[in-house]
């Protein structure tokens, strides 16, 4: 998935990797990330990633092979941990 050109990101890693689209809590506490994260495979393409976090539960979606299968993949540690290391500034954009 290559990343659309007029995409508005409320956040941009400095490394230009993790590219963090919307922050948003509902009323029952659940944290959505959203964000498109750079391929380490294929130059110039970004897998969408989403996370879904609750106080008990961590849910995550990735366009990539293995987030297709389900499986964990590193797109998806890479915005979780953006956002972990910035959650006090990305905090602030829910």
């Amino acid at each position: 998935m290559s990343t659309a050109a007029d995409t508005k990101y409320v956040y941009v890693s400095t490394d230009k990797k993790v590219k963090v689209i919307l922050i948003e809590e509902d009323e029952h506490g659940i944290i959505k990330i959203s964000g498109d994260v750079a391929s380490s495979s294929r130059p110039s393409t970004y897998h969408h990633t989403e996370i879904l976090i609750n106080n008990n539960w961590i849910r995550f979606f990735c366009s990539c092979e293995a987030g297709a299968h389900g499986f964990l993949c590193h797109h998806v540690a890479e915005l979780y941990n953006v956002y972990r290391k910035n959650v006090k500034k990305l905090g602030s954009l829910r």
